[in-house]
């Protein structure tokens, strides 16, 4: 009853499991009953022991991460600096393209390209994948002059590539057009996605911005039976 837990965050136990039936929540004051469980875990039907009991608080298992990570064939990091814990593949210093501030929009309308969210103030996701950060480019079938906005980034070569996954958003996923993404530095085209559809898996995308003072990110909307569609460009990331 007197012990608590600290690193409670994200749904996952990161660290040793501590004893008793309450514990204090991260960053409060405010006490919660858990309940510790023995519990089996399966992997691909192999059973599997973790080295602690499971924490189950409202209905929903805490376990350690980097046992769950590490049995399902993944590795496993936290970076306490940063409080980031990475799964898989760790990539290195990054910053999302969402995160610095746009030269310029071009389009017909500047609220049809947004932020980490499409234009319908929902999470952009593709394919089920659901991201937190991205681009969203809408088309409207009415806008017959909106179908090849863009955007740009005045990157005054600090960075040397930039990724991220491109799509069309489950929101309009039933749409019969298609969109081509071209990626372009100081007017030069350095990678371009074409014919790109609703339902399509998330493509992912590496573009080389060594040197590239402006960038600028064009999509190309293809609708002949008048659909309303929503391109994304998801998880951009620039390294330097």
């Amino acid at each position: 009853m007197k012990d608590k837990v600290k690193g409670l965050a994200a749904g996952l136990l990161i660290g040793t499991l501590i004893t008793g039936s309450a514990a204090y929540a991260a960053g409060s004051s405010t006490k919660i009953e858990v309940a510790f469980q023995s519990v089996k875990y399966m992997f691909d039907g192999v059973q599997k022991t973790a080295p602690d009991n499971a924490i189950v608080y409202k209905g929903q298992m805490y376990a350690p991460v980097k046992f769950i990570a590490e049995s399902a064939g993944k590795g496993f990091s936290y970076d306490s600096k940063n409080h980031t814990a990475w799964i898989g593949k760790k990539e290195g210093a990054f910053k999302y393209l969402t995160d610095i501030s746009y030269a310029r929009v071009n389009a017909k309308y500047e609220s049809l390209i947004d932020f980490n969210q499409n234009y319908q103030r929902q999470k952009i996701t593709i394919a089920d994948n659901t991201y937190q950060k991205g681009i969203s480019f809408a088309y409207y079938s009415y806008d017959t002059l909106g179908k090849q906005p863009s955007i740009e980034y005045n990157l005054n070569g600090k960075y040397k590539k930039l990724t991220g996954f491109v799509g069309i958003d489950d929101y309009t996923k039933n749409s019969t057009g298609s969109v081509t993404y071209r990626f372009i530095g100081d007017d030069n085209e350095l990678l371009t996605v074409e014919n790109v559809r609703g339902g399509d898996n998330p493509k992912q995308v590496t573009v080389d911005v060594t040197g590239v003072l402006k960038l600028k990110i064009e999509v190309e909307f293809v609708s002949e039976d008048y659909q309303d569609i929503f391109a994304a460009f998801a998880e951009p990331k620039l390294f330097q």
